[in-house]
């Protein structure tokens, strides 16, 4: 389902998938989101040998810092985007804020809450505030971030992929855009058995003097 709701939202131009953690535990999945989405989607030709260009840009973002940069964006921006964000019920840590500010009623109501709600209260504004806007958006809630959680997410990931790849019928697991690049740097160290790709790198139009600065 999760992959046939990305694969209908790219059809109607949300050609831009975010990906937002909302623990500091997690940030470092929305960079292999990234790496997973973009390299496996983004595909110039389809199964038939059809020409395609198809994927999702991925882009990682953190909750609840890039609220205070990105958000902005997501919520009155262009309705191009799936912002998809990551719950934790229980956090690993969690520290309760202290009283001491009585004379700032702006920051005392917060006293006697710990940051662990103060995140979630958070996502769920953003959540909130996103909906209503009518800027598509999802959230995935992990009951505590541990090897168990982790690994179910990885997984669900790596199958919403496969599926919305073979939904685009594209071939999902390989890289030919990764490749050529590779291939370019082999030829241009001159390494053995890429003479050819050596040739056409100095066949190719060569950069003119006018439009350096």
């Amino acid at each position: 389902m999760a992959a046939l709701l990305q694969v209908v939202a790219m059809s109607k131009g949300k050609n831009i998938s975010v990906m937002m953690p909302y623990a500091d535990s997690l940030r470092y999945i929305a960079d292999w989101y990234c790496q997973l989405w973009g390299e496996s989607l983004g595909k110039a030709v389809d199964l038939n040998g059809n020409t395609v260009n198809v994927g999702q840009t991925p882009v990682k973002s953190l909750g609840v810092t890039d609220q205070h940069s990105q958000v902005q964006l997501y919520t009155e921006g262009p309705f191009d985007k799936v912002i998809t964000m990551i719950a934790v019920d229980k956090f690993r840590g969690d520290v309760v804020i202290a009283d001491g500010a009585e004379e700032f009623p702006d920051v005392n109501f917060l006293c006697g809450h710990t940051m662990g709600e103060l995140i979630n209260t958070e996502r769920r504004a953003t959540e909130y505030a996103l909906t209503k806007s009518k800027h598509m958006n999802n959230t995935i809630i992990l009951p505590e971030v541990n090897a168990n959680t982790v690994g179910q997410l990885l997984w669900f990931f790596q199958l919403e992929t496969a599926y919305a790849g073979a939904m685009l019928n594209i071939d999902t697991f390989n890289q030919p855009g990764v490749e050529e690049g590779k291939n370019a740097t082999y030829a241009l160290f001159n390494r053995k058995g890429y003479e050819e790709k050596k040739a056409e790198l100095e066949s190719a139009p060569q950069k003119q003097d006018r439009f350096i600065i």
